[in-house]
């Protein structure tokens, strides 16, 4: 693997940032760049089971790192050249250009029609489990600040479409909207996730305990009476698992309510 000079890096992506409203010419630029600094291994058979499987330019980390601080300078300056270049980034099927098309997308001040169409778009077409939690976290941070309440209604028509990807960037995004803001409307997001526990999909699980769980810290009481009212309301294997997970940050007073619920 090529060794990282600091200098040398920060003046090459200097010069490639020239080129950013010129969104062809830029990404040529990039993936020339990358190229530079690659161990090229395509990635068949580490993901079982997955098609089409990507590969990876295997580069420095700093690198990728680097190019995302000035991919989101570029995107406050232009964010209409940044929606293209986006898109041009996610278009290219590797590793690293997608994980920036889900970075950019996320720094980017933009019309939520416009966010909400590629994060959508992008999550139906994506088979790399490492990408998911790329859009779900990275992708919806310009939504999650600008637009919380379209995200929110974004969210619930994901939730409702019963396809597995999008579900799960919903449960992701919900959960970024709690961590990275104030937001307040809390029965909302309870209310919206009631079919989803009802059904518990195994593929969800996790991504649905941890949405849970940031939910009942910030509001105990709230989480305990949700959680109540679905295991009354038909528990299921799915549902008991995910009780449990969330039991773990709830008072004892709480849980030991709620164990009463799962042994009954």
């Amino acid at each position: 693997m090529p060794t990282i000079e600091l200098a040398r890096l920060k003046q090459e992506t200097a010069q490639l940032s020239e080129y950013f409203s010129e969104p062809v010419t830029y990404l040529r630029g990039l993936e020339r760049l990358l190229q530079s600094y690659s161990v090229p291994i395509h990635r068949e058979g580490r993901v079982k089971g997955l098609r089409p499987v990507l590969v990876s330019y295997e580069i420095p980390p700093p690198l990728l790192k680097h190019l995302q601080t000035e991919l989101t300078e570029q995107a406050k300056q232009s964010p209409e050249a940044a929606l293209a270049v986006a898109d041009g980034l996610w278009v290219r099927r590797t590793i690293e250009t997608r994980q920036l098309a889900a970075r950019l997308l996320g720094a980017i001040q933009a019309e939520s029609p416009q966010l909400i169409a590629r994060l959508e778009a992008w999550a139906d077409e994506n088979r790399e489990p490492s990408l998911a939690p790329e859009l779900a976290h990275q992708g919806t941070l310009g939504l999650c600040a600008d637009f919380p309440e379209e995200l929110v209604s974004f969210a619930r028509r994901l939730l409702a479409s019963r396809e597995p990807r999008k579900e799960a960037l919903a449960l992701g995004a919900l959960q970024t909207l709690l961590k990275n803001t104030h937001f307040a409307n809390l029965p909302l997001l309870f209310e919206i996730l009631l079919e989803v526990c009802k059904a518990a999909d195994r593929r969800l699980r996790p991504d649905l305990a941890n949405l849970l769980t940031a939910l009942a810290q910030r509001s105990p009481k709230e989480a305990e009476y949700f959680l109540q009212q679905c295991l009354e309301a038909g528990s299921n294997a799915g549902l008991a698992w995910v009780t449990r997970q969330v039991m773990k940050v709830l008072p004892e007073d709480s849980r030991a309510r709620l164990r009463t619920i799962l042994k009954s």
